[in-house]
């Protein structure tokens, strides 16, 4: 099986699926952060609901994230450094899976801030936690195909 889908991603049509998970994904992070770059301070509400980072990193937080998920969405996107977006990305989806936990463990229900900061979005939850493992495993697809095919060379 495993052959199998390393022949699929050496081909060309697997070349076309891991670049339009590519763009996709660098799609959703730029959608993802617009809302946060232009409301910082409730971003950083967001980000203080969970109750992991000190005021002092809360603001600088708020302030890098959004901007570090908006250029590793283009480069995802325009197909530049995008293998330090997509281990940038999945460091953070780490980081979100982990922060959405603890506060699900420690019975905190409120908007996770992840898409926009409109009090209509989805609270933490498994749905986010399960949102996140599937894009994180994009990012490890992706790395996996790099893998493969500079294995081939």
């Amino acid at each position: 099986m495993r052959a199998s889908l390393d022949n699929f991603l050496r081909s060309r049509h697997g070349e076309w699926f891991i670049r339009s998970i590519q763009i996709g994904l660098g799609l959703l992070f730029i959608y993802a952060s617009l809302d946060k770059i232009w409301n910082p301070g409730l971003f950083a509400k967001s980000i203080s609901n969970y109750r992991l980072l000190p005021l002092p990193l809360l603001h600088i937080s708020a302030i890098i994230l959004p901007w570090l998920e908006l250029i590793c969405g283009i480069a995802l996107v325009i197909n530049r450094y995008q293998r330090a977006a997509y281990i940038l990305i999945g460091s953070l989806l780490l980081v979100f899976i982990l922060a959405i936990t603890s506060a699900m463990a420690r019975g905190l229900d409120f908007n996770c801030g992840c898409f926009s900061m409109d009090s209509e979005e989805s609270n933490v939850g498994l749905l986010k936690i399960l949102q996140n493992m599937g894009l994180f495993l994009s990012c490890a697809l992706i790395e996996y195909r790099t893998r493969v095919v500079q294995s081939k060379s």
